[in-house]
């Protein structure tokens, strides 16, 4: 056998031992009942996602019905409502008391899983998988999440995720899940700085872009007959600060932070208020300086004839 050789047997060797592996992660995917604890503020939500072939004929109506009537044994339900896609149906019910307790940037939440998926069979698969905000520190039952079976893939954008899979009865052993949040107040105050520093950098780049679009105009007046092209190139950067902007509070982790941290209400003022903002400035500079050169076109047109 030659070296050259050696390298293409271990390539299948390792093709033909992670195929079964592969095998099963599909088959667990397919068969699995899957169920997302959404912990994001003022909109908290159970979504239980089943695969269409583990309904056994029962109505999508039945259902979920009876998956709300589990829940509302111990938790207060706001709306409730399914939809149906290709290889599952995606059950999604609000939950109004789903935070016990909320004070000074502590919470703690109890799932009983006796509630949360005892109305399924004690020998199905399931994926039980907690999304909160990457700025809140959680804890579960006082341990670390690996050690009770639970792993913690990378995400990109506000929320992180812990996971869990195996049988139900696995999950019911456990009873109660305790999970106790702390927020990292000086990373939030830290991405709160940055987030609210795309004001300044909005109004810096109005102010600068829209003389030098005045500038270019007024030095050579032939310029405005191409002056709508203009005026949107040089709005260019004030449209991408906010698309940034935006990206950020995505992914930073703020999004779902002030939600959990703040009341409804001041939430959505200090997520949306600096977009809002930022978008207003763009007209507050590029219209007034649109007015601001037609004057001064006009002034120096009136000069000339004199």
């Amino acid at each position: 056998m030659t070296k050259k050789g050696l390298p293409v047997i271990l390539f299948f060797l390792v093709v033909i031992m992670s195929y079964p592996k592969t095998i099963i992660a599909k088959n667990f995917e397919n068969d699995a009942v899957k169920v997302d604890i959404c912990i994001i503020g003022g909109d908290n939500r159970f979504v239980y996602k089943i695969p269409k072939h583990l309904h056994n004929d029962t109505p999508y109506v039945e259902m979920m019905n009876n998956i709300e009537s589990s829940l509302a044994s111990h938790w207060k339900i706001g709306d409730a409502r399914y939809e149906a896609h290709q290889t599952d149906v995606a059950y999604t019910f609000a939950i109004k008391d789903l935070i016990n307790e909320k004070q000074d940037g502590q919470m703690k939440v109890a799932i009983p899983y006796t509630f949360l998926v005892g109305m399924f069979g004690e020998n199905e698969a399931i994926q039980l998988r907690i999304l909160a905000s990457k700025l809140i520190d959680w804890e579960a039952n006082s341990k670390n999440w690996a050690t009770l079976g639970f792993v913690e893939p990378p995400t990109y954008f506000s929320e992180q995720e812990y996971v869990y899979e195996g049988a139900v009865n696995e999950l019911l052993q456990k009873r109660v899940g305790h999970f106790n949040g702390t927020v990292m107040k000086g990373q939030m105050v830290l991405q709160s700085v940055i987030y609210f520093s795309f004001i300044i950098a909005q109004f810096i780049a109005c102010l600068i872009l829209s003389r030098r679009l005045k500038k270019r105009i007024i030095e050579n007046p032939e310029n405005m007959h191409q002056f709508r092209k203009l005026h949107y190139m040089y709005q260019i950067i004030p449209l991408m600060i906010i698309v940034v902007q935006i990206v950020f509070l995505v992914m930073s982790g703020l999004l779902t932070a002030f939600g959990l941290y703040f009341s409804p209400g001041m939430d959505l003022i200090l997520i949306i208020g600096p977009i809002l903002f930022n978008i207003i400035l763009l007209p507050m500079f590029f219209v007034s300086i649109e007015s601001e050169i037609s004057k001064e076109l006009e002034s120096n047109s009136f000069g000339s004839d004199m």
